[in-house]
């Protein structure tokens, strides 16, 4: 008897290796078919996969997300958001099959140790306002969306494990903007796009990570959210300056000077200052150094009183 269990056991652990073989066969053929250029017939390919019962979890999950992809390829926009949101509902509680989704429909992945404190809180929807096409958006927690409607020129990345700080030179290069980040703004991101909006892919980066941007004149402002403050209307003359370690205060000042004003400083305001803008409104610019800086300011007349931001509360 126990000759025949074991018998029974061998033959069905031998079926499921044979289905997994059959699956992982059509995911290759899949493959193959995509990179010749023939989407129908890879998404046929995927689609034997994506819901065989005898297909193990990670060849469904890896299917139905290529079968995303091939529909999407295919120009079937309807079908490729359904496939994407199977695969959300279906697979979305496990990490890697989120990532692997998440690169999928475009979107940009932080580092390691930021995905591992926020990936469970993430989220994804279809909008299907004009059902023939469909936009399937990724939330991230706490990130609004905000910069687009993402009409700035096209551009194609792909990093890998990109640094901010290189990135946010790029995209200076690339906008032609004053781009002012807010200090604390670090991380690295996984992000790869093919002829999307600048402004479009820039808040696919920032989103992961919990930074958000705005666009205010010719300033790209970066940073979190509950940093940006209350839009404000700018009207001073334009001036350019480049301060490489300058006295905070003094450089206040200076800037004042340009719309006849004099500053009052709490005591213990102090710092250096090293910022360089072209062509921004003189009171944009002192708005921004004094927000980067946690400090607050408001007019009555000709004086200028500065204040000491609150601190946010503990996230």
């Amino acid at each position: 008897m126990k000759g025949f269990l074991a018998w029974i056991m061998t033959a069905m652990l031998a079926a499921v290796a044979a289905s997994a073989e059959e699956a992982a066969a059509a995911l290759a053929r899949g493959k193959l078919e995509s990179d010749l250029g023939h989407h129908a017939v890879a998404a046929e390919a995927f689609a034997s996969v994506a819901h065989a019962p005898q297909a193990t979890v990670p060849q469904r999950w890896e299917a139905l997300v290529r079968l995303g992809v091939a529909r999407r390829d295919a120009s079937d926009a309807p079908g490729s958001a359904d496939a994407f949101e199977d695969a959300w509902r279906t697979y979305g509680r496990d990490p890697e099959a989120l990532q692997f989704l998440l690169l999928a429909v475009g979107s940009a992945l932080p580092g390691r140790e930021r995905w591992e404190e926020i990936w469970s809180r993430v989220t994804l929807d279809v909008d299907r306002r004009v059902p023939e096409r469909p936009k399937v958006r990724v939330t991230w927690p706490g990130v609004p969306f905000g910069l687009c409607p993402c009409s700035g020129r096209t551009v194609s990345l792909d990093f890998k494990d990109g640094d901010f700080q290189e990135i946010f030179r790029l995209f200076a290069d690339i906008s032609g903007l004053n781009v002012v980040v807010q200090p604390g703004v670090q991380g690295t991101v996984t992000y790869r796009a093919s002829q999307v909006p600048w402004d479009e892919a820039l808040e696919e980066m920032l989103a992961p990570n919990g930074f958000a941007a705005r666009l205010d004149g010719n300033v790209l402002w970066i940073g979190r959210p509950e940093e940006a403050g209350e839009k404000r209307s700018f009207t001073g003359v334009p001036i350019s300056f480049d301060f490489v370690g300058k006295d905070l205060v003094e450089a206040l000042r200076e800037i004042a000077d340009h719309g006849h004003a004099s500053v009052e400083v709490p005591e213990g305001v102090k710092g250096r200052v090293t910022l360089k803008l072209d062509k921004v409104r003189w009171d944009q610019a002192f708005d921004l150094l004094v927000r980067v800086n946690g400090l607050t300011w408001t007019r009555k007349g000709d004086v200028i009183h500065l204040g000491v931001r609150r601190p946010a509360s503990a996230r």
